[in-house]
């Protein structure tokens, strides 16, 4: 792909810069917030040398690339210079949209952002452990305390980030609202037992590794901002708005957003150990929905959920669902580039059966699995096989990152038993894969 060359043209295809709310990117996908998703030209879209498929889903238009998105996405940015100031005001028609749709834009959106810190912050973790494990370096050593303080820094403050990236989605001061949750995750604030403000007793809260109360402190601050803009003098503004915002929202945060937060964390953890209580039955369920949730962008959605659970146990059962998928998968484009007869599918299926191994599944999915159809039904099915040995044998990931055969040592953290089981599973989901795409076949025309 010639990034310069494809960065205009994917502008125009979807309506040209003044259509464009907001723009991102995740591991593989550009993802923009459109006003109006009728403009966009999507054949001509999917038609361009690099794109290998679209979604509309949850008040986002996805574009699928692969791993080389960072690249477009830089080459795109400049182009789209002030683009959130020339939102206009919406009709009362363009304003309806589902408040499930809502909610869930607003959580990818600031999720997705976080996840190469997540991603690098795991991969640190589990190179750790692997070297410790081995005896190739001693946990009390200078060198690996520094290190593990980095990749603990990542979920400790986690919830900064996410208020950041809340704060630019709502198109409120970013940096304000990052000031006012580092606040709340410092040693005097998170944990603290007998604090009070104002003469009133807090609750004690966690607010290190909590992204729930960043989640909620973020919209109410932006509201709060929009009434500060409109009514403060101009000659002021600059000094009042960032003073009434921090404030009136570390209290409201203490008194009252971080406590509720806490609540719907805690019972988001409860949730996930209840989803995966029932042993190999849930995590078949689970591992066949992720190749779905990753085909219309929504898998983005579950990250807080697994976030809670490593933050309150240490370690996520959900995430192994990744596992099991992912490297269906690969096993099942693999099968496809080895039974097919067309150069075309033989060269999508080993390509990107290969880089779903290795790295990111999209490319297989849209790629290759999609387009044929049956070999993502088969996917499907290694998935669930492979999840009733993950659920049965009680597989867990202690660090986030793409699950794939270089990231297998996210699994290292607890009994060494635990490692060879994720890898055993990673070994089944590509050889059921394969065997099953083969069996069940496909038809190239």
């Amino acid at each position: 792909m010639n990034y310069k060359e494809t960065a205009p043209k994917i502008i125009e295809l979807v309506g040209g810069a003044a259509n464009i709310e907001t723009h991102t990117h995740c591991m593989t996908r550009l993802r923009f917030v459109l006003k109006d998703a009728a403009q966009v030209q999507e054949e001509a879209l999917k038609a361009l040398d690099g794109v290998q498929g679209v979604i509309n889903k949850a008040g986002q238009y996805q574009i699928i690339i692969g791993p080389a998105v960072e690249q477009l996405y830089n080459e795109i940015t400049p182009l789209l210079p002030g683009t959130s100031a020339k939102t206009p005001v919406k009709t009362a028609a363009e304003k309806k949209e589902s408040p499930i749709n809502t909610v869930f834009a607003y959580i990818s959106g600031c999720i997705t952002p976080t996840l190469p810190v997540l991603i690098g912050s795991g991969l640190i973790s589990a190179i750790l452990a692997l070297l410790t494990n081995f005896h190739l370096l001693n946990a009390e050593s200078s060198t690996y305390i520094l290190l593990n303080t980095l990749a603990n820094a990542a979920y400790s403050y986690l919830p900064v980030l996410v208020a950041f990236a809340a704060a630019r989605r709502l198109k409120t001061n970013e940096y304000v609202a990052a000031f006012i949750m580092l606040a709340l995750c410092s040693g005097a604030v998170t944990g603290v037992e007998g604090l009070s403000l104002f003469g009133i007793g807090l609750m004690t809260v966690k607010y290190t590794s909590n992204i729930v109360p960043a989640l909620l402190m973020v919209p109410v601050m932006a509201m709060l901002d929009k009434v500060i803009v409109t009514y403060s003098p101009n000659a002021i503004k600059a000094i009042i708005r960032p003073f009434v915002l921090a404030m009136v929202m570390f209290p409201l945060t203490l008194l009252a957003l971080g406590p509720i937060g806490t609540l719907i964390g805690t019972a988001l953890a409860n949730f996930c150990v209840w989803m995966t209580s029932f042993g190999g039955l849930s995590m078949a369920v689970l591992s066949a929905l992720h190749p779905v949730l990753v085909m219309v962008g929504m898998h983005t959605i579950i990250t807080p959920l697994i976030v809670n659970e490593i933050a309150a146990v240490g370690s996520s059962l959900l995430f192994s669902k990744a596992l099991a998928a992912n490297l269906a998968i690969a096993g099942s484009a693999l099968a496809v580039g080895v039974k097919a007869k067309k150069a075309e599918n033989k060269q999508a299926g080993i390509s990107t059966g290969i880089t779903a191994a290795l790295s990111v599944t999209e490319p297989a999915v849209y790629g290759c699995l999609l387009r044929l159809k049956k070999p993502f039904v088969s996917a499907i099915i290694a998935s669930a096989i492979t999840g009733i040995f993950i659920g049965i044998f009680d597989i867990r990931a202690f660090a986030t990152a793409s699950c794939s055969f270089l990231t297998l040592p996210i699994f290292m953290g607890g009994a060494m038993s635990n490692f060879y089981l994720a890898c055993a599973a990673a070994v089944i989901a590509t050889v059921l894969g394969f065997i099953v795409t083969w069996l069940i076949g496909f038809d190239e025309d």
